[in-house]
């Protein structure tokens, strides 16, 4: 059940190899790390202090787009839908809680400077050891979530069919490969990888 989870510390060892694995610095790292102990509670991370950290990271990306049509209201308004949507995504057990492995798979999938095989990989691999092969079941969730972060329109029965059709091997498990190669390849995702998640600006909230 969702209250049931429970956040805990990072080692210093999961830090260097999420470091190895994605290429960021180890100090940067640290201090990402840092900021998410001081802000989360019990080491878990709620909607709203995560929609202040994507602020402070989108001022901070080097492809951070002004919105200089948008007033500052709107902006914000902007900003907060873009950063529950992502917040949605990777509350995988739905707790409207982020561990910091869930807050690091958000984080590394915003960086447009990591390619994305890399980020696919760590994703895939921090959905569950995998052994390089997809399953069903993590394929489904994987396609889902990353429709639903970047707002494709994607059949999953179809694109299961497709890969397991062309890549398939027994037991019915594809290749971690194959499966990142979809998302590469895909005109939309590959688009989305690098402007990142964007959504149209919401309606305000009706006066009460």
């Amino acid at each position: 059940m969702g209250n049931r989870q429970k956040g805990r510390e990072t080692q210093a060892w999961e830090l260097d190899a999420i470091s190895n694995l994605v290429g960021i610095p180890r100090n940067q790292l640290e201090n990402i790390y840092r900021d998410f102990r001081r802000v989360s509670k019990g080491y878990l991370l709620d909607k709203y202090e995560f929609r202040r950290i994507y602020k402070d990271l989108i001022q901070q990306s080097p492809n951070n787009v002004t919105m200089s049509h948008l007033s500052a209201y709107e902006e914000n308004r902007l900003n907060n839908a873009t950063a529950d949507r992502i917040f949605k995504t990777f509350d995988r057990d739905n707790t409207g809680r982020l561990t910091f492995d869930e807050f690091i798979s958000a984080y590394i999938m915003l960086q447009s400077s990591i390619s994305p095989q890399t980020r696919l990989d760590f994703l895939l691999n921090h959905y569950s050891q995998n052994d390089g092969y997809i399953t069903p079941n993590m394929g489904r969730r994987v396609i889902q979530d990353m429709s639903d972060l970047y707002g494709v329109n994607t059949d999953y029965q179809q694109v299961w069919r497709n890969l397991e059709s062309n890549h398939g091997v027994k037991n019915g498990l594809v290749p971690q490969q194959a499966f990142t190669e979809y998302f590469i390849n895909h005109p939309a995702y590959s688009s989305a990888f690098y402007k990142g998640v964007e959504i149209p600006l919401p309606p305000p909230s009706p006066q009460l």
